[in-house]
């Protein structure tokens, strides 16, 4: 009988499928090993990934680690958006690639969804980048205005469900000017920044209410309005 029983065992295990033994790590636990990551692994996107990943089953987790790891170690640059309208310091700026933002670990909202888009795709998931307007519910959109609230952000397909992801939003750190923005300024805080990351990233809080958010609760939770183009 015990005999039986453990080859009806043996069946049940061998027929379930993977998914059905994955381990799922909490948000909590998810964020500790993202912050935790070792420095000596970010400087390649590829060992990077594989590191984020490599106690992961599910690709739910894995881009929810590869998004706080972003939201952690990844700055906004303010210095490319001082006013209301777009600055001359911004009409400059080349987009970095993601191997590029790796280095400088500071970048703007269409560099970090590229680099959230990459490292999906280096983990065996296809993300996609969502490009529109998000501002705040006071605001009304007019042709105008709209290149200053232009925002890119991500969605991955999960369970025939998207996934929306902002990890600029969800990054609080950022490069912030002390005073008026002048391109001097602005290269000199990027090279001290980068200093500061060589040996000992700067490892930033973030907002994890922009990993699967809904639109809709967005405008009422946090006061913003989210269109796509």
């Amino acid at each position: 009988m015990r005999f039986f029983v453990s080859i009806l065992l043996l069946i049940f295990v061998v027929s379930k499928p993977y998914d059905a033994f994955a381990t799922h790590y909490s948000s909590a636990r998810i964020s500790r090993y993202a912050k935790n990551t070792p420095r000596k692994v970010e400087d390649n996107l590829k060992v990077l990934v594989n590191h984020l990943i490599k106690p992961l089953d599910d690709d739910y987790d894995k881009a929810k680690m590869i998004a706080y790891w972003i939201a952690s170690h990844i700055y906004y640059d303010e210095y490319l958006y001082t006013n209301e309208s777009a600055t001359k310091l911004m009409k400059k700026h080349k987009i970095q690639k993601p191997d590029q933002l790796l280095k400088t670990r500071s970048g703007i909202c269409s560099e970090f969804a590229l680099m959230f888009a990459e490292m999906c795709n280096i983990a065996g998931i296809s993300a996609n980048i969502s490009v529109g307007y998000a501002y705040p519910t006071e605001v009304r959109l007019r042709r105008s205005n709209k290149k200053n609230f232009a925002h890119a952000w991500n969605y991955f397909n999960y369970n025939n469900k998207k996934i929306y992801v902002d990890t600029t939003f969800m990054s609080r750190g950022s490069l912030q000017p002390s005073g008026s923005v002048r391109e001097y300024s602005h290269k000199r805080a990027l090279r001290s920044f980068e200093r500061d990351n060589k040996f000992k990233s700067n490892v930033n809080d973030f907002d994890d209410y922009y990993f699967d958010f809904d639109y809709r609760k967005e405008k009422r939770d946090r006061g913003y309005v989210r269109k796509e183009n």
